[in-house]
């Protein structure tokens, strides 16, 4: 049971992942149109090591993704074990974010405000679920 729950989260998290990385189905890091470039509103008036950092921050956000998605796996796992199961779980991360971002076509701006709504509302159904399988619910 706990890792049903453990890889509802991880879908959560993805899709959050996703949201928070202006990956694909959000935003289009592709494209230079003014609607659509959410990403690069925050780095117009940047250059040189203030760029360099923000640009360095987008793969190390999308990395620490992947170690939390991993964390809901590889919590009792001896040392030997949890290592090669990290960088795996970061290469699963990573090609299906891509697989993703393949097959999906950028939401319009109107939709993102709804899919944020529902990813933190299966978010919330997921944390009280956990809290009521724990019995921690008041």
């Amino acid at each position: 049971m706990s890792y049903l729950i453990g890889a509802l989260a991880a879908f959560v998290l993805l899709l959050v992942a996703m949201t928070e990385n202006s990956r694909m189905p959000v935003d289009d890091p592709k494209t230079h149109l003014e609607l659509t470039m959410i990403h690069e509103v925050m780095i117009l008036d940047n250059s040189g090591f203030d760029l360099g950092i923000i640009m360095y921050a987008t793969p190390l956000k999308f990395v620490m993704y992947g170690a939390l998605i991993t964390n809901f796996f590889i919590g009792g796992l001896p040392l030997q074990w949890s290592i090669p199961a990290f960088f795996f779980i970061q290469f699963v991360f990573a090609l299906v974010v891509g697989l993703i971002e393949s097959f999906m076509a950028r939401f319009r701006m109107g939709h993102n405000p709804q899919f944020i709504f529902i990813l933190t509302s299966v978010s919330l159904m997921i944390f009280f679920g956990v809290l009521l399988l724990l019995g921690k619910f008041i």
